[in-house]
């Protein structure tokens, strides 16, 4: 009869550790648990639970996110990595989206055989995944989790909102996406190409891009975008949402939402200060008023430029 192997203790207290307690058979089973423990345990009456093929929860709750995305990895197998809305979360990206993913997408090397089950989303790859740890979590680089969750979007401003918040976050560059769209097949792209076409001309947020298309639909001349605009000296004063330089005319969008603190906020409003101070007219526009009620932001800043226009001829 072949002698038992004791339990490492310890080693069963750092796989299942509270907010992480998700580990697989085999590593149990290194562990010294036996294969008939583990199954005893992960049935209805048991205080562990299956939550993947292969993957255990230490405990009969509801699995954390971070459970989540282990369980997803782990199950994923050798080589597996978070990617999507998922891997940018852990990687600290924020992004503000209405409809929530609740699959984990995760990839693997091509020759993995892996299929999609339950929550965890798995994707093969003919292209090495780069994957580095980022609180104990293997990740795809931010780009390329922007580009896959991008994919996997249908709409156009949600698109946006995630190529905006890893630019605007310093996450990623915009040389960076270029490359992982050119490199990513060209399945379901389209958008992501789009998004990075409107980041290229100017646009850096989702708002600004949803602005540039009011105008054109509502006939406003169009303006330049995110431009610096200079004191006499050259010191950069500000960054003008949409200017038009000849009428000296910035529409700025402003809304507590839109910024990241109240921080940033004040900060917004300091810049339109220094605006007005350098002689332009400034127009605050609200991204909700943007969204609601596009031929009234027509209207308005129409109006605007042609103030703008009158105070020109009059000099």
């Amino acid at each position: 009869m072949p002698r038992r192997v004791p339990v490492d203790l310890a080693a069963l207290a750092v796989l299942l550790a509270p907010g992480r307690s998700v580990a697989t058979h085999r590593q149990l089973r290194e562990a010294g648990v036996p294969a008939s423990t583990i199954t005893r345990r992960i049935r209805r009456e048991g205080p562990w639970q299956r939550v993947l093929p292969g993957v255990v929860a230490g405990h009969r709750g509801v699995l954390t996110r971070t459970e989540r995305r282990l369980a997803a990895i782990q199950y994923a197998g050798r080589g597996g990595a978070l990617t999507g809305r998922d891997a940018l979360e852990v990687h600290g990206v924020r992004v503000r989206l209405d409809r929530p993913d609740d699959r984990v997408h995760v990839l693997v090397p091509h020759p993995c055989q892996r299929s999609s089950h339950g929550f965890a989303l798995v994707t093969r790859s003919r292209r090495p995944l780069d994957a580095v740890l980022v609180r104990g979590l293997a990740c795809v680089p931010v780009a390329r989790a922007v580009i896959d969750a991008a994919r996997r979007t249908e709409d156009l401003a949600d698109v946006r909102e995630l190529v905006a918040a890893a630019v605007q976050q310093r996450r990623c560059t915009v040389a960076q996406l270029a490359e992982e769209v050119r490199l990513a097949a060209r399945q379901r792209s389209a958008l992501s190409r789009e998004a990075l076409a409107e980041v290229a001309a100017g646009v850096r947020s989702g708002a600004e891009a949803r602005l540039r298309e009011v105008f054109a639909a509502g006939g406003v001349p169009a303006p330049r975008w995110n431009v610096p605009i200079r004191s006499a000296d050259g010191e950069v004063i500000a960054v003008a949402d949409a200017y038009w330089h000849e009428l000296r005319a910035v529409v700025e969008l402003d809304s507590v939402e839109w910024h990241a603190s109240p921080a940033a906020y004040r900060s917004t409003q300091r810049r339109q200060r220094a605006l007005v101070a350098h002689g332009e007219r400034v127009l605050a526009l609200a991204p909700r008023d943007v969204h609601d009620d596009p031929a009234g932001v027509c209207r308005e800043v129409m109006a605007s430029l042609r103030v703008c226009v009158e105070a020109r001829r009059a000099r």
